[in-house]
């Protein structure tokens, strides 16, 4: 089955990859690491300069706000139509009322309601669902509201009769409304939606300057502490002191970059919030 929106994605990967492939990274890598110690940390700073740092993170970010992005993302996306959603909707309720299946979400749905509360076992369940489909997210939500009411009695059940209470909850989710909700949800999965997305994801993270500057910075006090711990220095609170001392770069670096993202002054020094 033909995917055009990821040969899209993919095509914009290959793009990024194919600009670094002559830089030799896993080479510059080797020879830092063969260095050891603080000459390790050195020799990366030395293999990977603040300039190279900032044109690959510029690059990146022009990869995941491309307009070839958000085609992919879109067309990905929108490509799903309900018959296409419905079908695989339809294969999750069937596997539900399969024997094996229905007896391990009995054994793991006994396990949880000994163990929580069910306004607890909701959060729980929406947490572990962050990482599912539009569509198998909406079918086991639409299982658990249609279990709510029986869930106290089902604390008191014996697994059988758990199963079976699975079975014929199964029957009852509606597959075609679900489908058609989903469906259109996808067809809102716009390259113009997907693309502002995009830009305000990238616009919260630290700019290119400043992930080349923390990456310098953070190596540089790497350097220095383990340089101390070689002279005899405390193995441990040189550590620490590294931990420390990283963090406190990181949080000052972010923090003018994020006033640098807020203002910028044009000629005459007119200030202009972004």
């Amino acid at each position: 089955m033909d995917h055009p929106g990821f040969d899209i994605l993919k095509e914009v990967f290959n793009k990024f990859a194919d600009k670094y492939a002559g830089d030799d990274l896993k080479g510059r890598v080797v020879r830092s690491l063969a260095a050891g110690g603080q000459a390790a940390v050195d020799k990366g700073l030395q293999e990977f300069p603040q300039t190279y740092i900032k044109q690959v993170a510029q690059d990146f970010y022009a990869m995941v706000t491309s307009q070839e992005t958000a085609d992919g993302i879109s067309t990905a996306v929108r490509s799903y139509d309900e018959e296409k959603v419905k079908s695989t909707l339809d294969g999750i309720i069937a596997s539900l009322k399969e024997d094996e299946n229905a007896r391990k979400l009995a054994k793991s749905l006994k396990d949880a309601l000994d163990k929580t509360s069910t306004e607890d076992l909701e959060n729980t369940l929406d947490a572990a669902l962050s990482g599912r489909s539009m569509g198998e997210k909406m079918i086991i939500m639409a299982f658990f509201e249609q279990a709510k009411p029986f869930l106290d009695d089902l604390r008191n059940s014996s697994e059988d009769e758990v199963v079976e209470k699975i079975k014929e909850m199964a029957d009852t989710i509606p597959t075609d409304a679900i489908a058609a909700q989903v469906a259109a949800l996808t067809k809102e999965v716009t390259p113009e939606r997907v693309s502002k997305q995009a830009h305000d994801f990238v616009g919260g993270l630290p700019s290119p300057s400043a992930i080349s500057e923390i990456v310098h910075g953070v190596g540089g006090v790497a350097s220095k502490k383990l340089g101390e711990i070689a002279a005899g220095g405390d193995a441990q609170g040189k550590l620490q002191e590294i931990l420390s001392e990283a963090k406190d770069i990181v949080d000052q670096v972010v923090a003018n970059d994020n006033v640098q993202k807020k203002t910028f002054k044009k000629k005459g020094g007119q200030e202009f919030d972004l």
